[in-house]
């Protein structure tokens, strides 16, 4: 229910950002309705799929402090796992990346990158005192993002991939609209496959000889492995060639290139509560990670 609410509001204030009377008063109307549904469903009673033994079960699954419920890298499974074990497997992941321990509060963190990304956007004549600016590029109760781990379930000892959710951080928005100017970019490229059904059909295009022989490599952890002065400095150049970049956007290539540095700026919690900082490489979880490994 709390998904589905936060995505009509989403919808509205996306609808607001427009600014025209029209667009604000079919925004109030998505409420309206919202509300009108969410009042008839107070009091609703659902019928009980699970018996009370089952019930109970699963409410001491949830409370058991020596475990974690985590989903799997695969498919739509859910792992329960050993505390330990997944604090280990996520220790695992910290010590093979380039993080490091930061000591410093949370809120001197967001504070600090709160400011760098706000005067960017000034000196880029954005005006953050109006509202409707403002919310386009800011998020409004920022938090740290956090690092969970997808268990691989299909592997040898449940390994787990690292994820770092940045979901309200503070470049959360700014993120977005990054990564929707640098996708023509990354999808342009000759290497680039969409998923594993464009493969396929890829693959299907070729011609093999008897003679060939086929391979593939499995990357790990291409995200946090890719350089990033080396990524930055490639993005930069596809930026000043592209001819197409003020059909997406105002912003200069300069601009861009600052705020995507502010933007991959990685700090994170970890479930024991530890603030990490990540020095080079980028994360699995960012909306600009994808593009820019698919860039360089």
């Amino acid at each position: 229910m709390l998904e589905y609410i936060a995505a009509a509001e989403d919808l509205c204030q996306s609808l607001e950002g427009f600014g025209d009377d029209e667009s604000i008063e079919k925004a109030q109307k998505i409420r309206n309705v919202m509300i009108d549904h969410i009042k008839k469903g107070v009091g609703m009673k659902m019928k009980e799929n699970l018996s009370a033994a089952e019930r109970k079960i699963v409410k001491d699954i949830i409370s058991d402090p020596t475990i974690v419920i985590c989903p799997a890298d695969k498919g739509r499974a859910i792992v329960i796992e050993d505390r330990d074990s997944y604090l280990s497997k996520m220790q695992q992941q910290l010590d093979e990346g380039d993080y490091v321990i930061d000591n410093r509060k949370e809120k001197t963190l967001l504070d600090k990158l709160h400011k760098k990304i706000s005067n960017q956007l000034r000196s880029m004549d954005i005006d953050l005192n109006d509202f409707k600016e403002k919310r386009k590029y800011l998020v409004s109760a920022p938090m740290l993002g956090h690092m969970y781990l997808l268990i691989k379930v299909h592997k040898k000892n449940f390994p787990g991939r690292a994820v770092v959710s940045q979901v309200n951080d503070p470049t959360y928005k700014v993120c977005q609209i990054l990564t929707d100017i640098h996708n023509p970019l990354a999808t342009s490229g000759q290497s680039y496959i969409e998923n594993s059904y464009d493969l396929k059909k890829f693959l299907g295009q070729l011609s093999i000889n008897p003679a060939d022989i086929q391979a593939s490599f499995d990357v790990v952890a291409l995200y946090p492995s890719i350089p990033l002065p080396k990524a930055l400095e490639c993005v930069r150049r596809r930026l000043l060639k592209d001819t197409s970049l003020s059909e997406r956007t105002d912003w200069k290539p300069d601009d861009i290139m600052k705020l995507l540095e502010i933007c991959l700026e990685t700090h994170f919690k970890t479930i024991d509560g530890n603030i990490y900082a990540q020095l080079d490489g980028k994360t699995i979880g960012k909306s600009i990670s994808g593009p820019i490994a698919d860039i360089l």
